[in-house]
């Protein structure tokens, strides 16, 4: 029974697969960008939008948040593409295991093009696990430069380490923080996946001293205790959940120095973060330099104020 169970799963996959080609070559909507010769059409932009968003279309989205969209659409297709280049792609076995994690994989509601956008997104986190960071290396001088700069952040002030998400609709975040609080997803996984905040690709860590962010959303952290999640806050950046890791405070001196080793633990992994997501910012920029990219303005429908104009 476990047997035919599973081949019926199988079954199901490649059908989701065989959707979601024919979705692609059935699109007759208006052209809105061509990239490399390669034209994307508006309904897949659309579909982007539902699943990164919640239900938009293009002619509700605001302008500046619309370009900013079809910007990060443009930046993924080239990833993609590259990826396609040089070989990548997800197997049966990844994506029946993706369904299992991910409700959207399986959920009657979902389209085969929207199952499609969430098979894009393993192959994008595939490609830079693969590719882009296969040979970061981090020397122990720049690990030791980096303990050193940030020394008072050892020992002295009262910190919290959380991780992010932060998309820039509120149905979406709240779906997400369902996803995370609900059903059992994890939520650095969420984050590398849907994020749009800095260091998502890494799981959406970072530390940060009390009183160093924002009223709203620190006011929003205090109460958590570690492995708590936050409600959905929204503010002029978008809208946030938070999930406390650790809280450090103030201690005497002997609990300080018992925890020194631990601290500089989590100070190397932050520079780790960082680096890596500096070296996936500089490939999606290699990227984009090399494109040819052009706006078909007219059959957007909201107007482009994006940044890959001039490519």
């Amino acid at each position: 029974m476990a047997s035919l169970s599973r081949k019926r799963r199988f079954v199901y996959v490649l059908l989701v697969l065989a959707l979601a080609g024919g979705c692609r070559t059935a699109d007759r909507s208006p052209v809105i960008a061509t990239v490399n010769g390669r034209e994307i059409q508006r309904d897949a932009f659309e579909r982007f939008l539902a699943l990164k968003m919640g239900e938009f279309n293009t002619a509700s989205v605001p302008d500046s948040l619309g370009s900013e969209m079809l910007d990060e659409y443009i930046r993924r297709r080239l990833v993609l593409d590259e990826a396609a280049r040089v070989g990548l792609a997800v197997n049966d076995e990844e994506i029946e295991q993706a369904a299992k994690e991910n409700p959207q994989m399986k959920t009657t509601a979902a389209t085969a093009g929207t199952r499609e956008e969430l098979i894009d997104d393993m192959i994008i986190e595939k490609y830079y696990r693969q590719v882009v960071l296969r040979d970061v290396r981090i020397s122990q001088e720049e690990r030791q430069k980096y303990i050193a700069d940030n020394q008072s952040r050892l020992v002295e002030r009262a910190a919290f380490y959380v991780r992010e998400i932060r998309v820039q609709s509120r149905e979406v975040a709240e779906r997400l923080r369902r996803e995370v609080t609900e059903g059992d997803r994890d939520f650095a996984e969420v984050a590398r996946l849907y994020s749009d905040a800095p260091g998502s690709e890494q799981g959406g860590l970072s530390r940060y001293e009390e009183g160093q962010l924002p009223a709203m959303l620190e006011k929003a952290i205090s109460p958590l205790r570690p492995g708590d999640v936050s409600q959905v806050i929204g503010s002029s950046f978008g809208f946030h959940i938070f999930k406390l890791e650790r809280r450090y405070q103030t201690d005497p001196a002997d609990e300080r120095r018992s925890q020194i080793d631990e601290r500089r633990s989590l100070l190397a992994e932050e520079m780790v973060a960082r680096k890596n997501q500096q070296a996936v910012d500089e490939a999606i920029g290699r990227l984009v330099s090399a494109a040819a990219i052009k706006i078909n303005d007219p059959a957007l429908g909201f107007t482009y104020a994006g940044r890959l104009r001039q490519n």
